[in-house]
């Protein structure tokens, strides 16, 4: 059994103010916290964070910025290639392959790879 990670101050107080934990809004919250108090870790997690968050991903039925659906989950894709990384932004895929992919998440799934 794998021993849990003891949590900062920060992201205790962000835990429990979010509803999904962990997800990168929380992880971007408890980022800004211990910034403001002088902690920063930086990581190759970090990077990917502040990649992900140029990125600019929003749900591909609603136009809404992922993660802010009040109906549940959605399918998320990024609006802008930021670098090699980045996955398939939405105009990038196949309309049917989209279509598909929002129906899966829409039953409880996961979303195939792009």
């Amino acid at each position: 059994m794998a021993a849990k990670k003891k949590l900062d101050a920060c992201a205790k107080k962000v835990k429990a103010r979010v509803k999904v934990w962990p997800s990168a809004r929380a992880s971007q919250q408890v980022a800004k916290c211990r910034k403001a108090k002088g902690k920063v870790n930086k990581s190759q997690k970090g990077a990917d964070l502040k990649r992900w968050d140029k990125e600019k991903w929003e749900n591909t039925k609603t136009g809404e910025k992922c993660g802010d659906s009040k109906k549940g989950k959605g399918y998320c894709r990024p609006t802008k290639k930021v670098s090699s990384k980045t996955p398939k932004t939405k105009s990038q895929m196949s309309k049917s392959k989209v279509a598909k992919n929002q129906k899966r998440k829409s039953q409880g799934k996961r979303a195939k790879k792009a």
